[in-house]
Formats: C-alpha cells, sequence, structure tokens
C-alpha cells in the first residue's frame, strides 16, 4: 500500500475516533441557544449563568433571585434589568404581564406569550421587537429603521424579550453536537475507507456491467488520477460535515 493510501487511511481514522469522542462531549454541556451561539448553564445557589461567546468576546447573562437580570458583553455591562410579574400588564388573559424596569425607568410594560416563540404585546396589545430592521453602509456603519446609528453597544444590547424569558419562562437547554448527523458522516468514511483499502475490487465492479472480463481489464491512468481525487474529495467532505455534526445547536 503506498503512503499516499495510508496517510488518507490515518486521517479519515483520526477524524472518526476524534470526532466521536468531541461530538459526545459537546452534547454533555448544556446551555442556551442566543444569536447562533451556546450560551453554556452553570447555577450556583439561586444564581443561574449562561456564559459563552459572542462575536468573539465573552458574554454572559446572570439571573438572580427576584427577577434581576444583567448582561455583560466584553466591557460592555447591560442592566441591571428588573422584571417582575404584573397581572394588569397584560392586554390578554392568555399571556404573563410583566413590567420590565432599569434603576427608575420603565422599559416595557406588557404580556409575554407563551409557546415556542414567546413575543412581548404592549398594554396597547401591539407586538414589540418583532421586525429590528438595520441596514448598513459601505463604510462600515449601521444604522436603524430611524436613521439612528447604531454603536456596538447598541448592537449587542439584548432584547427585552430575551429579558423576559429569562424570568419568567426557564429557557429550554440545548447543547452542541448531534450525534446522529455523526454517525452518517462516519457511513461516508467507511465508504471512503474501504475503497482506498480496495481500489481494484472497487475498479472491477464499476466496469463488471460493460465489459465481458472485469478480472483481466486495467485501470488507465486518467481511472487511478480520478480515484486518488475522489479519496481526497470525500476526506474533505467528511471533514467539513464532520465539523457541522460537532458544532450544530440541536
Amino acid at each position: 500500500m503506498s503512503w499516499y493510501r495510508r496517510i488518507l487511511l490515518i486521517v479519515l481514522a483520526v477524524m472518526i475516533a476524534g470526532f466521536g469522542i468531541a461530538t459526545l462531549a459537546a452534547g454533555g454541556r448544556e446551555g442556551m441557544e442566543y444569536r447562533d451561539t451556546l450560551l453554556r448553564f452553570t447555577q450556583e445557589g439561586e444564581v443561574r449563568r449562561y456564559t459563552g461567546r459572542v462575536d468573539g468576546k465573552r458574554a454572559e447573562f446572570t439571573v438572580r433571585p427576584g427577577g434581576r437580570v444583567e448582561y455583560r458583553w466584553g466591557e460592555e455591562v447591560y442592566g441591571p434589568y428588573q422584571v417582575a410579574e404584573d397581572p394588569s400588564a397584560a392586554p390578554e388573559r392568555y399571556m404573563t404581564g410583566l413590567e420590565i424596569r432599569q434603576g427608575d425607568q420603565i422599559l416595557f410594560r406588557g404580556g409575554l406569550s407563551s409557546g415556542m416563540w414567546p413575543i412581548l404585546y404592549g398594554e396597547d396589545g401591539e407586538p414589540t421587537e418583532i421586525l429590528n430592521i438595520t441596514y448598513s453602509t459601505s463604510g462600515g456603519k449601521v444604522y436603524d429603521s430611524n436613521g439612528r446609528e447604531l454603536t456596538l453597544r447598541d448592537l449587542h444590547e439584548p432584547g427585552l424579550t430575551t429579558v423576559a424569558k429569562l424570568v419568567l419562562q426557564m429557557p429550554e437547554l440545548t447543547h452542541r453536537g448531534s450525534f446522529a448527523l455523526y454517525l452518517l458522516v462516519t457511513l461516508l468514511a467507511a465508504f471512503n475507507i474501504f475503497q482506498i483499502c480496495c481500489p481494484g475490487l472497487m475498479f472491477r465492479w464499476s466496469i463488471m456491467w460493460h465489459v465481458r472480463d472485469p478480472a483481466a481489464a486495467e485501470p488507465s491512468e486518467w481511472y487511478i488520477f480520478m480515484e486518488r481525487a475522489e479519496w481526497v474529495i470525500l476526506t474533505g467532505v467528511a471533514a467539513v460535515l464532520y465539523w457541522l455534526a460537532l458544532t450544530t445547536i440541536n
């Protein structure tokens, strides 16, 4: 067996073992999905923390007893927000009435709907934070729908829906890593290992319906080149899919 084939087999074996261990480990670390990333959940007494990285910086939600929420992104600090239930604020009976304050300022008063996608509704019954439209210019500046320029601090300010959910509805914990996808990718990797180990058999299978004596046939230089290219391509595809299996949030 050539070194070319041996190296590919070693790479595939390392990927199968390495990504298998990593995917299992990732599945055991639960957290809250936030802005396409996972904030790991920890609890110290009655204090809950959700910690991770958002846009390359450390991010952390801290939820304390009494409905107090604080968010940190890098050096920026948001809050503390005070969330209090108030049934009289709910515009509909099926909603949870609440009020969100920051210091003496009332940021929101209304209701929070339940369900898979909770939505805040003001006291007038109108939904909030449904369409937060922003646009950027060629110079890299970002503006909101009112034409106000947004700073990085503005862009990373947590939504009030998130703040309310952290207090009133324990966020559903999820994790990274899809073991089902890992197994599917491993089937692809196993097939690639088989054809790297048995190129002659694969060649004869590919021509058995086209020639009378497959055992006497010899592959052309072009066939050998394409065969080796296929091994590398499938190895690369497996690596990308393994990474997706490891990083996807379930």
